[in-house]
């Protein structure tokens, strides 16, 4: 029952353990990758670095079971960010791209997908799941085929 799951992390809690998202683990651990999987990983961040507001489509980290487990790894240690079920960029993308909108909105005024695509430098596939992530998070509000920041204090990434 979830009284007494609630009641266990609790006690962990107590006991030198914390929980974090859906992981529970002692308050000195740090998660690693096996050695063999961490050139994968490094793989995946130079990919997605190498074009941060374009990045390649997700399926190309999920061909094998390694680059499935380096890229579900990165988004749980929070170095990538799930914007979609087929886009994932880098952490620190994901706060440059929702800065630039925000600003770009405050300066301009509610804007377009196209407005918003071209002063990004990035394509639909990537702009249209973001911005309904920012919808979500209440941070932009799609009206028509413009969006406009719900409030303009709240921008930040969920």
């Amino acid at each position: 029952p979830p009284n007494v799951f609630a009641a266990l992390v609790t006690d962990l809690g107590t006991s030198g353990f914390q929980r974090e998202k859906s992981r529970i683990a002692r308050k000195s651990h740090r998660a690693h990758l096996p050695a063999q999987i961490q050139p994968v990983a490094d793989k995946i961040r130079a990919a997605l670095a190498a074009k941060p507001f374009d990045p390649p489509a997700r399926k190309e980290f999920t061909q094998d079971q390694h680059l499935q487990q380096a890229l579900r790894f990165l988004i749980e240690q929070d170095e990538a960010v799930e914007i979609g079920p087929e886009v994932v960029l880098l952490l620190e993308a994901a706060e440059e791209m929702k800065s630039k909108i925000a600003a770009f909105i405050s300066r301009n005024g509610p804007a377009t997908v196209s407005q918003l695509r071209h002063e990004l430098a990035t394509s639909r596939r990537i702009l249209v799941p973001l911005l309904e992530n920012l919808d979500r998070a209440g941070i932009t509000q799609r009206e028509g085929d413009r969006r406009k920041l719900r409030n303009p204090r709240k921008v930040f990434f969920p």
